[in-house]
Order: structure tokens, then sequence, then C-alpha cells
């Protein structure tokens, strides 16, 4: 029976530099799609009974570092299990994926110790381009954020369900036009209840409120908070719902979320 239920499941939304037990920001699209590996995604999928040699597609919003830190230690699980990487695809920002990627496998020894294990594909692309699949399609649009970030629209085939990620940014009115129609909107909310001040936003992260303004302006369902101090989920939710009149939840970690069409 086709399957008509898109399934994210948040394996981090804490900060940065995540509380003890926690992790930063990560998720899992339909148990093969990973977006982001914060800081222990290996663990943190085993403890969920999800075995990492079935992800199929690793998407990464930006390469600042708690957004790559355990990149290495899932390609080295994935080498001993399957010993071969050929069958993991690997979509991120162009300027910076090949040089990540390379620099993880040059720190794993790969050429040394797996000799034939071969290398992940590779999708890179930069704002506005696209990838298919006969399973999803990934849109593309800019973040504004110290490095080259993507915010990513996914359409899944099979459900019909649209959701969009934003990674890392600051307030950034374009992405409520590139995310119209989303069901969901997961957004980034590390400066915490308020909204960031332009002026003074070395960071360019953004706050629950900037959140909920890009919820508005995008006519999305739901508002999914992320990506910031569990001491302050309550006062982010809260500031949000005075915005944004839809569904708003900062998910907890290990929580799936279920979006039909």
């Amino acid at each position: 029976m086709e399957d008509l239920t898109t399934r994210i499941t948040f394996l981090g939304t804490s900060s940065a530099v995540p509380e003890v037990g926690s992790d930063t920001a990560s998720m899992l699209i339909n148990d093969r799609i990973l977006v982001d590996t914060g800081w222990k995604v290996t663990e943190n999928l085993r403890k969920l009974s999800i075995e990492p040699t079935s992800i199929e597609h690793l998407v990464f919003t930006h390469f600042h570092q708690d957004h790559y830190l355990s990149l290495p230690s899932l390609l080295f699980y994935i080498l001993m299990k399957k010993k071969d990487l050929r069958g993991l695809k690997i979509v991120g920002p162009k300027r910076d994926l090949e040089l990540t990627i390379n620099r993880t496998l040059e720190f794993l020894n790969q050429g040394r110790y797996i000799v034939k294990a071969g290398k992940p594909e590779l999708i890179p692309l930069e704002a506005g381009e696209s990838y298919e699949t006969s399973e999803f399609r990934l849109e593309t649009c800019g973040t504004i954020h110290p490095v080259p970030g993507l915010c990513y629209r996914f359409t899944d085939n099979n459900s019909g369900a649209v959701i969009s990620f934003t990674g890392d940014t600051a307030y950034h009115p374009p992405i409520a036009e590139f995310v119209r129609g989303s069901k969901l909107l997961v957004h980034e909310a590390a400066l915490g209840p308020g909204a960031g001040d332009p002026s003074n936003n070395e960071s360019l992260h953004s706050g629950a409120q900037d959140a909920a303004r890009i919820a508005v302006a995008a006519g999305v369902e739901q508002l999914l908070l992320i990506h910031g101090p569990h001491a302050r989920v309550n006062g982010c939710v809260e500031a949000a719902r005075k915005i944004f009149n839809g569904d708003i939840l900062w998910p907890k970690e290990g929580q799936t979320v279920q979006i039909h069409k």
C-alpha cells in the first residue's frame, strides 16, 4: 500500500553547543534522508533503532562545524558495516561540499585501510538549483549566514507533502515566498524568543519572532522551531504564538512529526 505520510524525526534540536544528553540541529526524513549530522548522529540513529547504513541521502544545509561534526563517525560506521560508501549520496552547498567530504575521508585514512570502498556521490548545489529522485524533489534558495547556506523545499513524491527547512539564517524575507505552499516550515531560533537586530547580529541567526514572521508571510500551516538552548524553548514558542496563529512546536529530540498532503 502506498505510504501517504511524510515522517520527520528530530535527532537534535539544541544549540551549537548542546546540553549534555542532547544534540544540535539534525533531522531524518522518511527514515532514509538525513539533514545535517550534529555532534553524534550515529548514536542518535541507533538509539531510535534506525540502522545508519540505511541512510540513502545526506543533505547539508551549510558547513559550520556543529552541522557536520559527526560526519566522520557516520562514514566510519558505514565503512565498517558495508565496506563501501558508493550507495550514499551527499547534497550540500557547492562551495564547501567537496572540500568537507574529501577532508573527512582523509581524516579517516580511507585510502589506506579500505582501499576499494569507493566514495559517496556528491550533489553540489547553488541557490536556485534543484535535485530530484523518483522519491523526492529538493529545491533551494539562499540564506543569510557567514558561510554559504541553503534553505530547502522538500516535496515527497510519494505522499505529495511539501515541507521546508531553513538551516541557519538571519531573518530573510525572500525565504517566505520560496517556502510558500509548504505544509510545514522548520525554522531556526538560535537567538531565542526575540528577533535579530540587523545592526548587531554578527552570527546571522534568527529569533522565534523572525521565524514566526516568515511563517505568516509564507502561509504555512505549522511552524517547528529548532536550534536553541532548551531552557528558552517555552519562551520561544510563546513569542512565536503572538505573531503566528498556526500550529507551533519545538519538537523533542527523538520525536517524529507526521505530515499529510
